[in-house]
């Protein structure tokens, strides 16, 4: 038996979810990449419940995952006490910051409605081919 598999599975989960941020942080540091290792992690997570062979990795770290996604509105306590800090440096930069975030969200939005559109063409013109195929059988 494994020393893992002695582990209380919430343990087992944190040390998973624990791993996987460090190496999100190696990573990011390593390479001196812009997105946070934090975010890498996570990644790391999502691509190993993706992998057939790793999924069960993903499962141990479940019973540490599901308690903190719960009580998910508590991790969101540090952030809005730093945007009551930095209330004045917000103020100042308002407009460059409105401009980003709805920029952003209408790009996203055009890019979102371009997408959906030629994947829904797409599927009219495999379903035209279909139907077409069925005529000529029939």
């Amino acid at each position: 038996m494994s020393r893992a598999a002695l582990l209380p599975p919430v343990l087992l989960g944190l040390v998973i979810l624990l791993l996987a941020q460090m190496a999100g942080l190696a990573v990011s540091a390593l390479l001196g990449l812009p997105i946070p290792g934090v975010v890498l992690g996570l990644l790391l997570i999502v691509l190993l419940g993706v992998l057939r062979p790793t999924r069960a990795v993903v499962r141990a770290a479940e019973p540490a995952a599901t308690p903190l996604l719960q009580h998910l509105q508590l991790l969101f306590v540090p952030p809005g006490v730093g945007i009551l800090l930095e209330l004045r440096t917000l103020a100042e930069n308002a407009l460059p910051l409105a401009l980003a975030v709805g920029g952003s969200f209408v790009l996203a939005l055009l890019i979102s409605g371009l997408l959906l559109q030629t994947l829904l063409r797409r599927q009219d013109r495999r379903r035209g081919g279909a139907d077409d195929q069925e005529r000529a059988t029939a």
